[in-house]
């Protein structure tokens, strides 16, 4: 390709990006409801023309936003371990609620959830992200309970109460909590691995010694 044909490609990608970066700013502090396709193109610093090259509703934009943070949750799953080995259950939680490079996702994901009641492509991909989630967490939590890390009843029930452990804390963070927005993504794992870890011997937990 040549230099030039490049540098519009490398443009495009950019133009793209920033387009949505100031989505993502609006979506989270104006809500998606009340941010137009004239403010995230201004935001953006482009024409309402730029965004319809790349966009073709504002809807589109919610999408691949909601692709984004999908996939970025789904790779924070895997990265506890392989498939062939007993995952680190505590770095696929880790994973699971690690907001804190970027605090603007929590509030996104609100209207992500307001979203989804209202337009049936947003829902469908929320659920259907939701449903591999909470399989993901399942196996962790089994491999887990396998290898002796930790005691549990139900896998399924554990990655049900993660997950709602998830949409709390974003919840909370979103809506300005103190608390939430000063704990980290490892100190909230902790406090759900620790009532499950196999008691060691001396009555210590695993985790003690």
């Amino acid at each position: 390709m040549p230099r030039s044909g490049l540098d519009r490609f490398e443009q495009r990608k950019q133009t793209r990006a920033r387009l949505i970066d100031a989505a993502l700013k609006l979506f989270s502090t104006s809500g998606y409801e009340h941010a137009t396709v004239d403010d995230i193109s201004q935001e953006a610093g482009y024409s309402k023309g730029a965004y319809y090259f790349h966009f073709s509703t504002k809807d589109d934009i919610l999408l691949e936003l909601l692709r984004m943070w999908t996939e970025s949750r789904g790779a924070a799953l895997l990265a506890g371990g392989a498939e062939d080995e007993a995952p680190d259950l505590r770095a696929v939680l880790e994973g699971l609620f690690s907001y804190e490079a970027d605090g603007q996702w929590p509030a996104v994901l609100l209207e992500f959830w307001s979203q989804s009641v209202r337009n049936a492509e947003v829902g469908k991909r929320v659920a259907q992200a939701y449903a591999g989630w909470r399989r993901q967490l399942a196996e962790a939590f089994s491999r887990a309970a396998a290898a002796g890390r930790i005691s549990l009843a139900s896998a399924e029930d554990a990655a049900a109460i993660a997950l709602a452990a998830h949409d709390g804390y974003a919840v909370q963070v979103a809506i300005g909590s103190l608390r939430a927005s000063e704990m980290s993504a490892a100190q909230l794992a902790d406090s759900l691995i620790a009532p499950l870890e196999a008691p060691a011997e001396g009555g210590r937990t695993a985790a003690a010694m």
